[in-house]
């Protein structure tokens, strides 16, 4: 299983951010898709809606990580790199297996994985984050996305209850997400 430099710091930033969120109880505000902000960066280009925020753009060991937050507990995560051959399936487990490590106790075992979207080229992870005795079930969604130098591993994960709020924000990402491989990267 291939490693990626930087993994386990977006996990932990991703579940932090859950955490975060669950304790501060507060909703998910509506994803401002009328306004979106444009990103366009060592070769990746991408709408973000106008109330999100880039958290962490940054490039380590040759992968290009982009991480977008919105005001509640929604988060995107890109990880862009030259590796072309690494499969959907294992990247999400990987990277769900990276999380289960970080943050432990307030995971609960509960994860399952759906494959009924694979064709569409999307997996989903249910898993359920517990803190103080609430429980809060969280959708995390995966995507990649090859270009002819690149691929990119799309994630993006909500708490249940945000997803009305949060998708129109995914969609808008993740629909208008792509590569400039003249501007390299």
């Amino acid at each position: 299983m291939t490693r990626m430099p930087g993994l386990r710091a977006v996990c932990v930033r991703g579940l932090a951010l859950a955490l975060v969120a669950l304790l501060a109880a507060c909703g998910e505000p509506a994803a401002n898709v009328a306004q979106p902000k444009a990103y366009d960066r060592l070769g990746v280009q991408v709408q973000i809606p106008g109330n999100w925020k880039l958290a962490d753009d940054q490039r380590l060991g040759g992968v290009h990580y982009l991480t977008v937050e919105s005001p509640g507990s929604a988060v995107f995560i890109a990880m862009v790199q030259s590796d072309r051959n690494r499969e959907l399936e294992e990247f999400a487990r990987s990277f769900s297996a990276e999380a289960d490590k970080q943050m432990p106790g307030a995971l609960g075992r509960q994860s399952r994985f759906d494959l009924s979207a694979f064709a569409d080229g999307t997996i989903r992870e249910h898993y359920t984050v517990s803190l103080g005795g609430v429980k809060v079930p969280h959708l995390r969604e995966y995507h990649k996305i090859t270009g002819a130098r690149r691929t990119a591993f799309l994630v993006t994960q909500s708490a249940d209850e945000d997803l009305a709020q949060a998708k129109p924000g995914f969609d808008l990402i993740l629909k208008s997400f792509k590569f400039n491989e003249a501007a390299g990267g």
